[in-house]
């Protein structure tokens, strides 16, 4: 399944956040907002009635990534 995640930096922690379905989850790395919003979205779909899952599953996939450059 493919899910669009929106992750950005607030403060001192990353926010992955999924438009579609608002499963949002946070980390103090990019990779570990990611994978605290796998297990969040897993629980989500988990408890899903099926018309959210559908639109979950229609959703168009968009990935941002918002990231800090030094130059």
């Amino acid at each position: 399944m493919k899910v669009g995640v929106t992750v950005h930096k607030e403060g001192k922690l990353y926010i992955a956040a999924d438009p579609v379905t608002g499963v949002t989850s946070q980390g103090k790395t990019c990779d570990e907002a990611l994978k605290s919003f796998q297990e969040a979205f897993g629980l989500w779909f988990e408890c899903a009635e099926d018309w959210e899952k559908e639109r979950a599953l229609n959703g168009e996939p968009v990935a941002t990534l918002v990231l800090e450059l030094k130059i």
